[in-house]
């Protein structure tokens, strides 16, 4: 039985072949109709099985771009940090370009009589408000030296060793000031408060003194050449009790900021 069937088959695919090789017109056309059908059949299925790759290809590509955006964005935030960096730093050179020109002219105007030091820390554990500057007995500093800036006095040397001196601010508790007020003949003792603001003592309430006065060393204490800047009045108390006023000033120089100071040598 199962012979008969192989030789029936066998038979069949002879028979097709030789009509398919004879371009019979029956077998022609049932070859064309199987053809297209299979073509439509296979068609859409080799659309549906090529999707995935192009997903895949798809998804690769946009990751590949999204790191290379994100490279790229990573290198201009370092250059965008690198130029706020520069930028910050343009002020400061400015800011101390125009203290080292300032320091320039007025030591050019007594090149002999002073001496440029550096600040370099202040002393915490002394009795003294003091700054410490980076010159000293070697460069012939001597205690009670006064030390200033273009803008105004900064106190006077304390303590003084070969390389290094304190200098005690006029904020602190234990200075004095002989002053007067510009053009004017009211005269006063600028003592420290150990804070900012400093007071100016010993006026009389009678006396000729106002909010915006300048005050300038009178040069009879010893210390301060006459005519130095000293501070300015921001208030004046006549109600307090007492013969003398009440008065607030504000020095020239902020202590909490210096970074340059002269020394004025002793004649």
């Amino acid at each position: 039985m199962k012979n008969s069937i192989a030789i029936i088959i066998a038979i069949l695919i002879l028979i097709i072949s030789f009509f398919a090789f004879t371009n019979t017109p029956l077998v022609v056309r049932g070859y064309s109709t199987f053809k297209s059908g299979f073509s439509e059949t296979i068609g859409p299925m080799l659309k549906l099985i090529t999707k995935p790759t192009d997903l895949v290809r798809y998804i690769f590509g946009s990751y590949v771009n999204l790191m290379g955006a994100k490279r790229e964005n990573a290198e201009l935030k370092r250059r965008l940090d690198m130029l706020l960096l520069e930028n910050q730093k343009i002020p400061e050179l400015e800011r101390e370009n125009k203290r080292l020109m300032a320091l320039l002219r007025f030591m050019e105007k007594n090149p002999k009589s002073l001496i440029a030091a550096r600040v370099i820390g202040e002393d915490l554990k002394n009795w003294y408000k003091c700054i410490i500057i980076d010159k000293g007995s070697g460069s012939n500093i001597k205690e009670k030296m006064p030390v200033i800036t273009p803008r105004g006095v900064v106190g006077q040397a304390v303590e003084v060793d070969r390389w290094h001196s304190k200098v005690m601010v006029i904020n602190d508790t234990n200075s004095s000031v002989d002053v007067s007020a510009e053009g004017k003949n009211t005269r006063g003792l600028l003592e420290g408060t150990g804070q900012t603001v400093l007071k100016l003592k010993y006026v009389l309430k009678t006396d000729d003194i106002e909010i915006g006065d300048k005050l300038l060393t009178s040069g009879k204490d010893g210390i301060y050449p006459k005519g130095l800047p000293a501070g300015i009045v921001i208030t004046v108390n006549r109600n307090k009790p007492g013969i003398f006023a009440d008065i607030d000033i504000m020095p020239f120089s902020n202590f909490k900021h210096l970074e340059e100071v002269l020394v004025i040598k002793q004649q």
